[in-house]
């Protein structure tokens, strides 16, 4: 792969460590601010809305930026975003900081995809994009869990400055390798109205976001999830929720080498398929090593595959509208992560004990099923 599709995969990878460790603090952020786990866990919405509102917006404000100088820009943003986080004391400015870092993700990964879709000839669109957001996969190898552990033990202040240092060689990897000069097609009136009277491209937009909500319906709840449904100490639930990133990588991998053969659609609903799975399994995992490992591998395979897939599906409908197709999907999968955790968190504050987490699977199979069968009726037309 060219060095600018590794800076960017790498900046997609910070991107991503700094979205997933949070919920990997959750516990330690609830306990430290003096906040419920539901309160804590808007930490987690906050962000996701504001990058879902704000994306397809800032696409557009920024389509005539050079898109070195604007993802160069968001890694910076990052940086202090995080080191701001890093200081504060109390909820509601700790709020503010995660909502101002959160337009650093809305534009970056976007505006990532259709950067690399810039870099390659078409027929490789599908497997650059996929790699591009392999660093989302790879920052599931240690976001949440790298969350949990530093939370647990030294403190998720310093997790928040150890993803600020990261931005930081990000930053300097993008303005090193991506090549200054690079523009998408600049966003008028038009291309919005083209964008929105499309209604094929708009539906696969919802299948994103019906795959994503279902996902942190749990994954937001997942560290104290696994603590009661196994009793784990600190290392044990890094073990697991290591492995379930390790997993995502390969999923990923999987993805971005079969993507422009199989076809993007098949490894969409593959993907789908392999978290419904999951997600069917997840009730009966209690006390169960075994189930919960099991839950973990089927989930991880298809959790980034589907989304890589997505974005891939997007940029051959319409490649000329990349920059803002793809926006808007950030936009319904961080929708996703905004609504998932509030009816997770609704669920854990009226049903005592494990049974909460138990029942979270009645929520997310249905919405797996409806993006599975919208995904397949796009695929046959």
């Amino acid at each position: 792969m060219p060095a600018a599709l590794v800076a960017l995969c790498f900046g997609n990878f910070i991107i991503g460590t700094g979205t997933l460790v949070v919920p990997g603090m959750l516990p330690a952020l609830a306990e430290d601010l003096q906040v419920g786990l539901p309160v804590a866990g808007q930490l987690v919405s906050a962000f996701a809305f504001t990058v879902c509102i704000s994306a397809p917006l800032l696409a557009g404000a920024t389509s005539r930026f050079d898109r070195r100088k604007l993802l160069f820009s968001m890694q910076l943003l990052y940086v202090a975003g995080h080191v701001a986080a890093a200081l504060v004391s109390s909820f509601a400015p700790m709020l503010v900081a995660r909502v101002l870092t959160s337009f650093g993700a809305a534009l970056f990964t976007a505006q990532a995809a259709a950067t690399a879709a810039l870099l390659v000839a078409p027929e490789k669109r599908g497997r650059a994009i996929a790699f591009v957001f392999l660093g989302w996969s790879l920052a599931s190898v240690i976001g949440v869990s790298l969350g949990a552990y530093i939370a647990a033990k030294l403190g998720w202040r310093f997790g928040y400055l150890l993803v600020a240092a990261g931005a930081v060689v990000s930053a300097i990897g993008v303005w090193r390798y991506v090549p200054a000069g690079l523009n998408v097609q600049p966003v008028d009136v038009r291309m919005w109205k083209a964008i929105l009277g499309n209604r094929m491209l708009l539906a696969l937009i919802a299948v994103t976001f019906l795959q994503s909500a279902p996902q942190f319906v749990i994954l937001a709840y997942i560290v104290p999830a696994t603590t009661t449904y196994l009793d784990a100490s600190p290392e044990k639930l890094g073990i697991l929720l290591t492995a379930f990133g390790a997993v995502g990588v390969l999923g990923n991998v999987l993805a971005a080498r079969f993507m422009d053969k199989a076809g993007a659609h098949n490894v969409a609903l593959a993907a789908m398929l392999c978290m419904l799975a999951a997600h069917l399994v997840w009730p009966w995992a209690v006390g169960s090593t075994a189930l919960y490992a099991l839950v973990l591998f089927l989930w991880g395979l298809g959790c980034f595959a589907a989304n890589g897939a997505q974005q891939a599906r997007l940029a051959a409908l319409a490649p000329q509208q990349t920059s803002v197709s793809i926006a808007l999907n950030s936009s319904a999968l961080y929708l996703g992560q905004a609504v998932g955790p509030v009816i997770g968190g609704v669920m854990l504050a009226t049903v005592p004990g494990v049974q909460a987490y138990q029942l979270l699977a009645a929520v997310s199979v249905p919405l797996f099923v409806v993006a599975i069968a919208l995904s397949a009726l796009l695929s046959r037309r």
